[in-house]
């Protein structure tokens, strides 16, 4: 819901700040005061057309916050995933726009488009009136109107149709994936050329790393060769001067001495030791000079690199990723190979499914059809209600160009508000006035279906009073037990019913015109609705008519259940 709205230099709006409240809120005050622009304001921060002459005059730009709170559902949460926007406790909207025509629009301090912010308040908020923010203005969203309101009718239909689309439509992938003949056998080609390319090439794992260190030997192969010879002169060689003879020397030296000096035999072992470890090393270096010379071709170990590195940057970057290429080809060109019989097979099931989702569907179109008979029915009656007895009302079903998820049919809403005047898409002929009263009825029929939690009405009291009035405040209040409700109002029967009532004012301060906005107490609500009324509040009938008419609305409030 909205918790609050602050606005800043709009019209003649310095800065105020409205705190809402669930169930049924009401703004009220004199013609001019300002009421009006509180729902341009509202309109600004959901993503409305900006206007630069709502800038207070003098100021250099115009700003509104909406702060919401237990917003969350789910198509709240999807389009927030979706937009890459982080879900906080509270929802915080807020848009700027300046005298030079730059417009600044976020969600919860984060900067994004004109069009994810519209997106996001078309699940939030419907304002009904004079501006064009209602869902129901919008053919695409009447058949899951209508659907919701039969569901107790259409849901097993739409289950079942839905299950044999989900069917078909696998059917259909999986025969997609064949192609034609000529397709198949051409694809058949290529993967035969592949695997064959891969299994001839019998690159092993990790022989790209062993080739890569042979070719460095080979590249090096005088520095090695230089190397070892120095080092195994240096240990084994001719001279008196080479490593093993000088530990030799070393060892005898100290065994002649042993007898005298026990400590001298835990050295000489040491030499030995030495000793034996040096010729280890002097014999491993002979090994490696010999293989040295018998080493691999520089010319054919880097053709074969050139070769397995071909085949990695061709199938995957890697040994696993071309393993992994391999077997998928195999895989596909067996499904292939077999693919004349598979096809004959899915083909059969295609049209089997289709002739199945076919009968879903005509038996889903049937359904709706009850249920579009039942919905004229119930928004007529509520339109008389309303003072609008001669309004009709019906839902045009038509066949869809193919089968949709949702069905094989369009829906649009169609009325007509005059006897004697054909029937016509309700966005084509509906007013202000007119769309707050059919909304009106609509919702007061209709399950919480579209998940929007808040709604505003800002015209819905024209052209009505006396009966019309008490019955139109009756079911603002039923509304607003499931949702909260925001009216622009000068009915006194509707302001009596408020669960929070604002009184918007105009003064003037420093030869400047400004509105202000003051929450009303039990006292001023009476004083208010006795103005609304006729009088002024202080004399006549119209202060205890006023009382009057809040203990009915507390009566009434009382019989139904509390907002939620």
């Amino acid at each position: 819901m909205l918790a609050s709205l602050q606005i800043t230099n709009i019209a003649i709006i310095e800065k105020i700040e409205i705190t809402l409240s669930r169930g049924l809120n009401i703004l009220s005050g004199e013609t001019g005061a300002g009421k009006s622009i509180i729902i341009d304001s509202l309109n600004f921060v959901l993503g409305e057309r900006a206007d630069k002459s709502l800038i207070r005059f003098g100021e250099d730009s115009a700003s509104v916050q909406a702060v919401f709170e237990d917003y969350i559902n789910g198509s709240v949460a999807a389009y927030l995933e979706d937009t890459g926007i982080e879900a906080e406790e509270v929802l915080i909207l807020y848009r700027k726009m300046t005298a030079e025509g730059k417009n600044e629009c976020r969600i919860n301090g984060r900067q994004v488009t004109l069009s994810v912010l519209k997106g996001l308040t078309e699940l939030l908020a419907d304002i009904h009136g004079q501006h064009e923010h209602q869902a129901l203005l919008k053919p695409s969203v009447h058949m899951g109107f209508l659907d919701l309101y039969g569901k107790e009718v259409t849901a097993a239909a739409k289950r079942a149709y839905y299950d044999k689309y989900c069917e078909h439509r696998k059917v259909l992938k999986e025969l997609s994936e064949f192609g034609d003949e000529e397709e198949r056998l051409r694809r058949m080609d290529v993967l035969k050329y592949q695997i064959e390319e891969i299994r001839k090439a019998c690159v092993k794992e990790g022989e790209q790393e062993n080739l890569i260190a042979e070719r460095t030997r080979l590249r090096n192969f005088e520095k090695i060769k230089t190397a070892l010879e120095t080092a195994a002169a240096a240990i084994d060689g001719m001279g008196g001067n080479s490593a093993a003879g000088l530990l030799n020397s070393a060892r005898h030296a100290l065994t002649s001495a042993v007898a005298y000096d026990e400590r001298l035999a835990e050295l000489e072992e040491r030499l030995e030791s030495a000793k034996i470890e040096v010729q280890d090393i002097a014999e491993t270096l002979g090994d490696l000079l010999y293989s040295l010379g018998a080493s691999g071709n520089l010319e054919a170990v880097e053709n074969r690199l050139e070769k397995i590195r071909n085949l990695f940057k061709k199938y995957g970057g890697d040994y696993p990723s071309l393993t992994e290429y391999a077997e998928t080809a195999e895989e596909e060109y067996d499904k292939l190979s077999g693919a004349a019989d598979r096809v004959a097979e899915l083909t059969v099931k295609a049209e089997k499914t289709l002739r199945e989702l076919q009968k879903c569907a005509e038996n889903l179109t049937e359904n709706r059809k009850k249920t579009a008979k039942e919905l004229e029915i119930a928004v007529k009656k509520e339109l008389a209600d309303l003072g609008m007895g001669g309004a009709m009302f019906k839902t045009e079903i038509t066949p869809s160009a193919d089968y949709t998820p949702s069905g094989a049919d369009n829906a649009e809403f169609t009325v007509s508000f005059n006897k004697g005047t054909p029937l016509k898409p309700l966005a084509k002929v509906i007013s202000g006035g007119e769309m707050s009263r059919f909304m009106l009825a609509f919702k007061n029929i209709s399950a919480d279906g579209d998940g929007i939690a808040t709604m505003v009405f800002d015209e819905i009291d024209t052209g009505i009073s006396g009966n019309i009035a008490q019955v139109v405040a009756q079911k603002l209040v039923n509304i607003s037990r499931d949702r909260q409700v925001i009216a622009v109002t000068h009915l006194p029967q509707l302001a009596s019913m408020a669960d929070k009532h604002f009184l918007i004012d105009k003064s003037e301060k420093d030869g400047k015109t400004l509105t202000s906005l003051l929450p009303l107490d039990r006292d001023g609500r009476e004083k208010e609705i006795a103005r609304l009324i006729g009088g002024d509040g202080y004399s006549g009938h119209a202060l205890p008519h006023a009382r009057e008419m809040l203990t009915y609305a507390d009566e009434y409030k009382n019989s139904i259940a509390k907002p939620r």
